[in-house]
């Protein structure tokens, strides 16, 4: 070692130099360099070093380690981890709802929490449409917090990890190897009711294993920095889906599994998956993988004793968002994360993006008759040209609208007959908007799409719920003059309906109301009862969400 320092160039640097270049570093190489010099590992485990380190990934900066002793400790007590408080949002696969989470780090318990978006209508009050006075409006004024009853997700700084991979299948190769990455983390988040849960790791799909019916998540109709499959056979349990490496970790993915355990006292849960083998005995829990008494586990099972009997099991994969996506610029102002106002369903959080126009994706297919629409034709007999705009709340129809389902076909009938000619007769069922309209100058152009980020039974999470193909001249129909939404512009677009369990989904003709950057109004036309509403949506708040 003294040879060493004796023809090191950078050990014959002043300390101060030193340091600063110490400062460059990641952390996996600040470990490798305190391996080589005694002085070297010195200045390396210096405080101000991993202050910076971990800050980068924190929304809110601290500046105690508390309760570690050093930032040093703080970082490895998270390592793996400290991707989820830097990437803040985080919503789930879960079917068909989902669920949108908002992750951060305590300072106070040096944990790392992620809690429950969650939204009420707020005050409800109703009145008619000036307009139409069969179309009611619903005030809509969404409170939008975190359920801090209960986290979602916990890692403490002595959560324990399970053991290594279940020894239920030895002969099965496809197992990822053993490391503290493919290891799950054990969550105390449950327990206290007979629920576990743990969280998981993920490994990144590459790009080129993704095909058109490839199961991932995020789906394709969200941005994303990488994508992982999210359809299992053995409980993600083998290579393709946990990584062995830092270097194979998902920074945009994880996945939690939640059980439940009866016992008249608590044993160590093992990850073996919930696959039965021996029927009957296998099925009620009396055999091989489905008891676990202290076998196969970590040296601390040995705390533990008694039989435990594991019931079905369920795993969630979770995505995070590009941060531009969701970020408003003066070009897109409108891009951001939503709280709209869903009616019987209650309220439902969306993705609005606003993609440059070499990003737009094709058109769903089933909105392809609606063209004439956007291209400026109306029915005759719509009363939403002829005055102006109002609000209601219930954009996916009501839940009950199985009758729209069944006239699937005559709707569609209808909508052809109304809007299928692109050169219509003067006495013709539709004709051109005619009555002069003047825009704003300067308006935000190109494409609008809303996406859910949680759904319901009939529009599911992941699915659009509107597109509003332009937003600027080509799209525009009138300024609105009533007095509820006095001064907005409204442009052409087009809501997504469908019966329960997404049957029969359609597109129907809508306006998009812009009151402002941060609230819009969507009017649904339709055929029949149970459509012809307006719906409100607000924007949310994050950075409030964000603060401890």
């Amino acid at each position: 070692m003294a040879e060493i320092a004796q023809t090191s160039h950078l050990l014959s640097l002043p300390a101060e130099l030193i340091f600063h270049i110490l400062g460059y570093l990641e952390p996996l190489d600040l470990a490798n360099v305190a391996l080589t010099d005694r002085r070297l590992k010195t200045q390396s485990y210096d405080d101000q070093i991993w202050l910076p380190i971990i800050n980068e990934n924190l929304p809110e900066r601290i500046t105690s380690p508390q309760p570690l002793e050093t930032f040093r400790e703080l970082y490895i007590a998270h390592h793996s981890h400290w991707f989820l408080p830097k990437h803040k949002i985080w919503f789930s696969d879960s079917e068909p709802n989902g669920k949108l989470l908002i992750a951060r780090y305590d300072p106070r318990r040096a944990c790392i929490e992620a809690y429950t978006m969650t939204a009420m209508r707020g005050e409800h009050t109703l009145e008619r449409w000036e307009k139409d006075p069969d179309v009611i409006i619903h005030s809509f004024n969404p409170v939008v917090a975190l359920d801090l009853n209960q986290p979602t997700l916990r890692l403490s700084v002595d959560s324990m990890q399970t053991d290594d991979q279940p020894n239920a299948f030895p002969s099965d190769r496809g197992y990822a190897a053993s490391t503290r990455y493919s290891k799950e983390t054990l969550m105390e988040t449950f327990a206290e009711a007979g629920l576990y849960g743990s969280f998981m790791l993920c490994r990144n799909l590459p790009a080129e294993a993704i095909g058109s019916s490839t199961s991932i998540w995020p789906p394709r109709r969200f941005p994303a920095n990488a994508r992982v499959r999210n359809d299992s056979q053995n409980g993600y349990k083998s290579a393709g889906h946990r990584p062995t490496t830092l270097a194979e970790v998902s920074q945009h993915n994880f996945r939690l599994r939640k059980w439940v355990e009866y016992t008249g006292r608590r044993s160590q849960p093992s990850i073996m998956s919930f696959t039965a083998q021996n029927g009957l005995t296998a099925a009620l829990g009396l055999a091989g993988q489905y008891i676990s008494g202290g076998m196969g586990f970590s040296s601390r099972s040995s705390m533990y004793s008694g039989m435990n009997v594991r019931m079905p099991e369920d795993i969630t994969t979770y995505a995070t968002l590009p941060e531009w996506c969701y970020t408003p610029t003066k070009e897109k102002p409108w891009r951001g994360i939503w709280c709209g106002d869903y009616s019987g369903h209650g309220c439902e959080f969306i993705l609005i993006m606003q993609p440059d126009k070499e990003d737009e994706a094709p058109l769903p297919e089933n909105m392809e008759w609606l063209q004439n629409w956007f291209r400026g034709y109306r029915r005759r007999s719509s009363a939403s040209t002829n005055s102006a705009s109002t609000s209601t709340s219930l954009p996916d129809p009501d839940p009950d609208f199985e009758f729209a389902v069944a006239r699937q076909q005559e709707v569609a009938a209808a909508f052809e007959a109304e809007y299928g000619d692109p050169e219509p007769e003067p006495d013709g069922p539709f004709v051109r908007t005619k009555q002069p309209v003047t825009d704003y100058k300067d308006v935000p152009t190109g494409r609008l799409e809303a996406v859910k980020l949680t759904g319901d039974m009939n529009i599911p999470r992941g699915e659009y719920t509107f597109i509003a193909p332009e937003v600027g001249h080509g799209g525009f129909m009138r300024v609105a003059d009533e007095e509820t939404f006095k001064g907005a512009r409204v442009v052409r677009s087009a809501g997504h309906i469908a019966g329960r369990g997404f049957n029969d989904d359609q597109y129907m003709p809508s306006q998009l109301i812009m009151i402002s950057h941060d609230r819009l109004a969507q009017y649904w036309e339709g055929f029949g009862e149970g459509f012809g509403h307006i719906s409100y949506y607000q924007r949310v708040d994050l950075d409030a969400l964000l603060k401890m």
